[in-house]
């Protein structure tokens, strides 16, 4: 018993002459270990808001909610960094890959949680011709890019990269028209943006 008891006395004594092991912060800024998982920040620039961090984030410190009612449409997605459990999903998940990132930054106390909130708004695309939402006009030009020439075979991301997408489906419902006339409108909507659903009418119809 006698040995272990001389050991700690030796660690405690090597502990008390050894210099501070400990940091200086705040008084010296840390530097965190690469590969650090600390605030997530969005890259506007790369970000489609898609929702794919949404629909991964286990505490829900991202949200997200849609309005069709505005003009335009809009869907927002909002982090709340103080819920967040830094897991790294989000960033993981990302369609994109570089849409949202895990910083450095990792001295996020504060005494207003209302300021760890923060909000992307992101332009909704809405079916031609039903008004249901599609997704956001940026999502439907990056698949554009992504699919290179075989995007030429969808005509709603052609309009979507020529920006010309509309913000809202007609006000109101087109008066009876005559069977040859009707034909050819229903033809022409080949060449409008609609939902998945519309489009399997139309193919089915035509």
């Amino acid at each position: 018993m006698r040995l272990p008891k001389l050991r700690e006395l030796k660690e405690a004594v090597t502990a008390v002459f050894s210099p501070r092991f400990t940091t200086r912060f705040p008084a010296e800024p840390c530097v965190v270990p690469e590969k650090y998982r600390g605030k997530p920040e969005f890259d506007l620039d790369s970000c489609i808001g898609c929702g794919a961090c949404v629909n991964v984030c286990p505490t829900e410190a991202l949200t997200q909610s849609e309005s069709d009612e505005t003009n335009p449409p809009t869907r927002k997605i909002t982090l709340r960094y103080d819920t967040c459990i830094f897991c790294g999903n989000c960033r993981d998940n990302c369609t994109t890959e570089n849409g949202i990132k895990l910083s450095n930054e990792w001295d996020l106390a504060t005494l207003d949680r209302e300021s760890t909130i923060e909000t992307c708004e992101y332009e909704l695309q809405l079916c031609e011709k039903c008004g249901a939402i599609i997704g956001t006009k940026k999502h439907l030009v990056w698949l554009y890019e992504k699919l290179g020439p075989m995007a030429y075979t969808n005509p709603s991301l052609l309009i979507a990269k020529t920006d010309e997408l509309l913000t809202k489906p007609p006000d109101s419902p087109q008066p009876p028209l005559s069977a040859k006339t009707a034909e050819a409108s229903e033809t022409s909507d080949f060449m409008r943006i609609l939902c998945p659903k519309c489009k399997c009418e139309l193919n089915i119809r035509l």
